[in-house]
Formats: C-alpha cells, sequence, structure tokens
C-alpha cells in the first residue's frame, strides 16, 4: 500500500487499491464495509483508516468482528499503528436528495437553482443507490462536459454504503422549482423542493476564520433530516449552556498548547419546524461574546450537521452565529392529516392517583399553583425502544400523561410491538420481553390516537429534544402526521433552574430531590417522575 516517492492516487484510486488489498487479507469476510478515507495523524503516529458501515449492519458487527479488521489493517500497512473508525449510514430517498441538493448547492449554483422535486428520483435497496437527474438539455450538456458527474458520484460514494448508480436525462420541459432560489442561497433540506426561510442577518456573535456574515436563506430545521456538511439554519435560542472541557493537548510546561481547560456552548435552536441542538467550541477569547445571548434570542447560524453516535440524534456544529430578526410569517405550514374524529386503538384513562404514593401534586401540602402551568396543557410523554440508535430502533411501550392547569387529568400508555426481536441489554433494563409485547400495536398504529391526545398541548420529556421528539417525529413524517406542538426539555431546563445539581439525568435528579421514581426504565414511572421534575422546575421559574 506504500506508494513510490513523487506518485500521487485519488480518492478512487486509493479506494480500489485498498479495498483489494484489504478483501485478499480478511478473504472476503467484511462486505458490509466500505473504505472512506484514511488520515495519519504525526503527533500520536497513528493511521485512521475509515470504513461506512449501514445503520443496520452496525447493529450486530460485533467487537470481535472490529478486532478482526483491526488485525487485518496491520497485516496490510506493517509497521505502522493503525486502527479503525466505523461511520454508520444510513440511506432512504429523503436522505439521498438531501446530498444532491448539498452537492450542486455547493460546486454547481445554476443546476441547484433549476432542481425542483420532480427533477431528481431516487431508488435504494441493500446493494445499489440509483440516481437519476432530469434537467433541461442545456444543463446536462454542461454537466457532461465537466466533470460534474464523476465528482457528484464520488461525493455520493463517500456519503453511502451501497454502489451508486448515476443518471442524467434529458427532459424537453424543465420542472418549474417549487422553492425559491437565489444566487446566494445556501441551503440543504430532505428533498429538493428546498423550502426557505427568510431571515436579517445582524450582530455578530462569534465566526471560525474570515466569516464576515451570512448572506444566504436558512433552510427549514424540520427538513434536515441527515448529516450535512455546510448549511444556514436559524430559530429562537433556548436552553443556553457555557460549560468547559479538558484540553487534551494541553501540558504544563508548554504554554503553546493552549489552557488546561476549552469553552463549550450548547443550546437548541428551534424554528417552529422542528428543534436541533446545537455545539460551538470557541476559542477561550471568543466565549464572553455568547454572554450577550439571553432566552429566546433569535440568530442564524452556518455549520455542519452531523449524526450523534450516542442517541443516534442531529447535532449542529457551529462555524458562526449571529444576531437575527427572523420572518416567522415566511414559514410555510406543514402540511398534516387531520386530527382523527374517535380513538380508535388506544383510549386515554382517567388518571387515579395510585394509593399510598405522595408526589410533588399531592404532598400533604398546600402549595400555589406555578403560574408556569396556568392556563397550560402539558403532556409529558416517554418511549423505551429497541436502542438508540434514532434510524434504526422501534418503540417498545410509550407512556403518556396529560397536565391541565397543573394538575393531572388522563393517561395515555400501552406496549408496542415492534416487529423484531427486543435486544437482551434493553429486555434486562426495561423488564420488557419479546413475550409480552407480542400481539400488541405496533407504533404506527397508534400513531393517530397519540396525535389526537396531544393536540394543543406543550410537549415535555426529559431529553425529548435528543431522543424521544426524533424518535416520534420519525414515525410521524413517514405517516403524514405533523406534531406543530412546542416542546419543553426538562433535561435542559433542570441544567437551567436547578444548578446545584451535579447530574441532570433523571434518576440522578430523583435521587437529589427525594422524587418517587418506581419502575425507572418504564414509559410511565419515567413519566411520572418527569412530571415532578417539572413541578420542581416551574416553582423555581
Amino acid at each position: 500500500m506504500l506508494l513510490p516517492c513523487g506518485r500521487t492516487l485519488g480518492r478512487r484510486q486509493v479506494q480500489n487499491r485498498f479495498t483489494e488489498e484489504f478483501e485478499r487479507v480478511t478473504a472476503g469476510a467484511f462486505p458490509m464495509l466500505k473504505f472512506k478515507s484514511a488520515a495519519y495523524r504525526r503527533d500520536t503516529g497513528v493511521l485512521s483508516v475509515r470504513f461506512l458501515i449501514s445503520a443496520y449492519d452496525a447493529r450486530s458487527f460485533s467487537e470481535e468482528q472490529k478486532a478482526k479488521v483491526d488485525a487485518a489493517l496491520s497485516s496490510v500497512f506493517a509497521g505502522i499503528d493503525v486502527h479503525a473508525e466505523y461511520i454508520r449510514t444510513y440511506a432512504d430517498e429523503s436522505t439521498v436528495r438531501n446530498k444532491v441538493s448539498e452537492y450542486f448547492n455547493s460546486h454547481n449554483p445554476l443546476v441547484f437553482r433549476a432542481l425542483a422535486k420532480e427533477s431528481v428520483s431516487v431508488s435504494v435497496d441493500e446493494h445499489t443507490v440509483g440516481v437519476t437527474i432530469s434537467l433541461e438539455p442545456a444543463l446536462v450538456r454542461m454537466l457532461n462536459t465537466s466533470d460534474s458527474v464523476g465528482e457528484l458520484r464520488e461525493f455520493l460514494d463517500g456519503n453511502f454504503n451501497q454502489d451508486i448508480s448515476l443518471t442524467l436525462r434529458e427532459t424537453e420541459n424543465a420542472p418549474v422549482p417549487t422553492g425559491e432560489y437565489e444566487q446566494d442561497s445556501t441551503v440543504v433540506v430532505a428533498d429538493s423542493s428546498a423550502r426557505l426561510m427568510t431571515a436579517e442577518t445582524g450582530e455578530k456573535i462569534y465566526a471560525r476564520g474570515k466569516i464576515a456574515g451570512i448572506s444566504s436563506k436558512p433552510a427549514y430545521i424540520g427538513d434536515v433530516k441527515g448529516a450535512v456538511d455546510n448549511i444556514v439554519l436559524c430559530g429562537r435560542l433556548t436552553g443556553l449552556v457555557k460549560r468547559t472541557y479538558k484540553n487534551k493537548k494541553y501540558t504544563p510546561d508548554d504554554p503553546k498548547n493552549g489552557p488546561e481547560e476549552l469553552p463549550l456552548i450548547r443550546f437548541f435552536l428551534d424554528d417552529t419546524t422542528g428543534r436541533i441542538e446545537c455545539v460551538c467550541f470557541p476559542r477561550t477569547d471568543d466565549a464572553p461574546a455568547f454572554d450577550a445571548l439571553s432566552e429566546k434570542d433569535e440568530v442564524i447560524c452556518t455549520g455542519k450537521v452531523s449524526v450523534s453516535s450516542y442517541n443516534g440524534a442531529l447535532s449542529f456544529a457551529l462555524n458562526a452565529v449571529f444576531r437575527a430578526k427572523i420572518d416567522f410569517d415566511s414559514v410555510q405550514a406543514a402540511a398534516s392529516k387531520p386530527v382523527p374524529a374517535r380513538y380508535s386503538v388506544i383510549r386515554p384513562e382517567p388518571f387515579k392517583e395510585p394509593e399510598g404514593k405522595k408526589t410533588l401534586f399531592d404532598d400533604g401540602v398546600e402549595k400555589p399553583l406555578p403560574a408556569y402551568f396556568k392556563g397550560k396543557t402539558f403532556v409529558v410523554f416517554d418511549f423505551e425502544a429497541t436502542g438508540l440508535d434514532i434510524p434504526t430502533i422501534e418503540p417498545i411501550e410509550i407512556g403518556a400523561v396529560k397536565l391541565v392547569d397543573g394538575k393531572i387529568t388522563e393517561t395515555f400508555t400501552t406496549l408496542l410491538d415492534p416487529k423484531c426481536h427486543i435486544p437482551d441489554e434493553v429486555a434486562e433494563k426495561t423488564s420488557i420481553s419479546d413475550d409480552m409485547v407480542r400481539g400488541m400495536p405496533t407504533f404506527k398504529e397508534v400513531l393517530p390516537d397519540f396525535f389526537k391526545f396531544t393536540r394543543g398541548a406543550v410537549l415535555v420529556g426529559h431529553n425529548i429534544s435528543g431522543y424521544d421528539f426524533p424518535l416520534l417525529n420519525k414515525y410521524a413524517s413517514a405517516n403524514g402526521y405533523n406534531f406543530d406542538n412546542e416542546l419543553e426539555d426538562t433535561l435542559i431546563l433542570a441544567r437551567r433552574y436547578i444548578p446545584e445539581a451535579r447530574r441532570a439525568g433523571l434518576e440522578a435528579l430523583s435521587k437529589a430531590f427525594n422524587i418517587t421514581h418506581v419502575n425507572a426504565h418504564r414509559a410511565m414511572g419515567d413519566v411520572f417522575a418527569t412530571v415532578e421534575v417539572l413541578r420542581l422546575i416551574a416553582e423555581r421559574m
């Protein structure tokens, strides 16, 4: 694999050369792996080889298999300290359209502005991602005479585990774009209709390098379905948290390696179409600028969206943050199926306080109702599921309660059949077995009833932004329901209003504040504990 001096290979040549050698050494034992890139770090002397693996295959890719891959790499790159990294991929029609739009947005704005929903046809199976792009003859000729087709194929090849089939087709009458495309547009969305918001960029809060402003129109957060390398989003800021983390390069003897602790900024961005977690790693001198931001301030940001390896949720790594004046009237309301006239699978039950159970709502002490609850309806809910990876997991239980003016009025709960085996570690943690869920409704069947139950309510959960709502929205989007509710995350609120708590997890808060948390890791047990945490937070607001 070592090249003669002065010889350079392109990514495709390196991929083919390495793949041939890797398959020879492993006797073809790892067809689910696809070489993406390699990087050598001089400071550590380690060569990292990155493989793509589908989210489905990643679930069953064992530590034993990973050890065999590392051994094979050591054989291929003899004498070099080498290890493998695995990047999970997920290919569906929306995600592939997203990537096609991203490529043209970055490399060919003329084609990007000509794209309509009908311009891109996508087919996905286990082995192949097929993309057909239909454009007027002049644009097809332009792409064919440049290297754009090969570059797009290589771009898609570097993002999806399957083989890439790419076809250009001429059309006599080009489809009419359904979005508004301007010369300075920077937007990548889940389909090529490219819905854009209108926002006016204001004062700079933070920017890496020479970013002086953001002239591009932001995309809808709700339209972002997967990883995106370059995107602009805007919204109201909530849950701002400033922390520090240990600088791995820090050495007391060398001040050039920086301070021992580096700043970390986290917050959520909400544009009414969706919510996304934002993370920023500013320099120490730049961090104080974030002190000027307050809850519900409007900002516009640019950066990279990626999928969290911890919980499968999307995370927005920021390159720049500016104040903004957002025209929320420019947001086109997403279509949704109507609210069902009646419950058909699961009906809510009137709430009855368990005998002998003490809660913050009934602890024998007369307390005034916190103003936060007055005139509001909340639905606090929680999922138990087959794992943490949002694109691949299935719900196995849902629990929810409705609060009206601070009083629990109804409950909504059922086990759910995931139509697959519940992993042993999940069954052990939740005490939910395959036998228990067999014959129960699927969440798709329960979804219309839950949609009806939540209308007009604020949705609440502990880490709702990172787990429960993305899982809910995965099913809602696929089945035509728009959960446009306001969201409140008690994990975020606890970090703000309960600063003395060393840890903000549900179990830690329950223990610290003597909150009854019966049947932890069961949906209703977690819901009741979340309700009490919400009450504690409301009393402090």
